[in-house]
């Protein structure tokens, strides 16, 4: 069976929904539907990319910010994956329009709820733990404002926890069914979002491995399946970026987000004055490959002549990961007072990588509404010692399957911490956020224990 409670499944979907739901409706009437489809954000890519495809059959961010119809033919482009843009196309094929995409979305990440109970329930087979990792993700305020805001979110988060939690399910019982499943849904969420692409051969390769203790062919064999499903739904993206764009990359914004959040922090961080992207890229369109290629390979090369204030950077960085709460961007759309500029957490990094403390507290407390920030850092702060002390205790008390199951989670959080950026947003925490508050509760019950043994 592959949700062993459906009544508790669906319970814990039907709360979160409301709440979503509600949190959009009350939204959308307070400050209109521009609210949660920020324009000037990634909702317009995905827009524009939709619109596209509906009326020109091309997947073409051609006409982005312009009023006026895009000129024929449409250049196309793989600088985003098209999961999401399919997803608002269809919707507004049914709808005519794109609004309805922010309830609908809202029900849909509402299975991110569900989901993160049956993980806990797999992880740490404690109930208790498992109801209130579940809470704590469905009210935490970065989920709820995510769940009706038009962004990757919406699907990526539920379908990505729905794979990891089939792949679990593997992990602990052996069930092909499962691990299918699970690979197939992967290679779902890299069109959504394509940040797990290159960790789809170490999940064909733990499937290998496992199978192995069978037999060698038995392992070939189902290695070999498990290959073909991994890249099933993105390897036909794949072929058509070669055979329309003739790269093979998933996609091509690889040298904007290298320039735009790993190389400028590093010039500001060595007190340069970084390159103008428009002249690097001879003038080419910003979204083409070309133009990207050009920015990855003089971004490499840059990072490759300051190798080591760089890692001192990525060093510094990996902290925040999980310290960055996001909270002071949410207050500061719904107040209009100014949110954190783009290079406060740069600048922070930079500080923590001198060892400036005094220069990194300054900083801190010059940044707008230093309340929330202060408060987001102390809860996440917190949260963060809870999930180390968890995750220690699970490791010390589970073996077999089980112990593998928390060190492949473990090794999730670290992943999306190794291959975030430097200047990222707490939102990019967000699919992970489950299994650390997974941890957390754990570590809080531990502690909870220990306390009630020294009174």
């Amino acid at each position: 069976m592959f949700i062993p409670d459906k009544k508790l499944f669906f319970r814990w979907w039907l709360i979160a929904a409301l709440i979503y739901l509600i949190f959009s409706a009350v939204i959308t009437w307070q400050y209109g539907t521009d609210f949660l489809i920020p324009m000037g954000d990634d909702s317009a890519h995905h827009i524009k990319l939709a619109e596209n495809l509906i009326k020109y059959q091309t997947f073409s961010l051609d006409g982005l910010y312009s009023p006026e119809e895009p000129k024929q033919p449409l250049a196309p482009t793989n600088f985003l994956t098209p999961g999401y843009a399919f997803w608002l196309a269809l919707i507004y094929l049914v709808f005519n329009s794109f609004v309805p995409a922010i309830f609908i979305g809202a029900l849909v990440f509402a299975v991110s709820v569900s989901l993160t109970y049956l993980l806990a329930q797999e992880i740490t087979g404690n109930n208790k733990i498992a109801f209130w990792s579940a809470l704590i993700f469905m009210i935490e305020p970065l989920s709820i404002y995510h769940s009706g805001l038009m962004f990757t979110e919406q699907l990526f988060v539920p379908i990505f926890l729905l794979a990891v939690y089939f792949f679990i399910r593997y992990i602990k019982t052996g069930n092909k069914n499962f691990v299918f499943s699970s690979l197939f849904i992967f290679s779902l969420s890299v069109l959504i979002r394509p940040i797990i692409f290159y960790l789809l051969p170490v999940l064909v390769l733990i499937v290998f491995f496992k199978e192995l203790k069978i037999s060698i062919k038995h392992s070939i064999i189902l290695g070999t399946i498990s290959f073909v499903l991994t890249y099933s739904i993105i390897g036909v993206w794949l072929v058509r970026n070669k055979t329309v764009l003739n790269t093979w990359q998933v996609s091509s914004n690889t040298g904007a987000i290298l320039f735009g959040y790993h190389y400028e922090p590093l010039m500001r961080h060595l007190g340069l004055v970084p390159g103008n992207q428009k002249i690097l890229g001879g003038g080419r369109d910003i979204f083409s490959v070309e133009y990207n290629k050009i920015l990855e390979k003089f971004v490499l090369g840059e990072i490759t002549k300051h190798k080591v204030q760089y890692l001192e950077i990525r060093a510094a960085y990996a902290p925040l990961f999980f310290l960055s709460s996001g909270y002071n961007n949410i207050v500061s759309r719904f107040t209009g007072v100014p949110s954190l500029d783009k290079y406060f957490r740069g600048d922070l990094v930079s500080f923590f990588a001198k060892g400036d403390i005094n220069g990194a507290l300054r900083i801190m407390f010059r940044a707008p509404k230093i309340a929330v920030l202060l408060i987001g850092f102390s809860f996440w702060f917190l949260i963060t010692a809870l999930a180390i002390i968890g995750f220690w205790r699970l490791l010390k008390t589970n073996k077999g399957t089980n112990f593998f199951a928390i060190i492949f989670i473990s090794a999730l959080i670290i992943y999306f911490n190794l291959v975030t950026t430097p200047l990222i947003t707490a939102r990019y925490r967000l699919p992970v956020n489950p299994f650390i508050f997974i941890f957390a509760v754990s570590g809080f019950y531990f502690l909870k224990e220990k306390i009630k043994q020294w009174v």
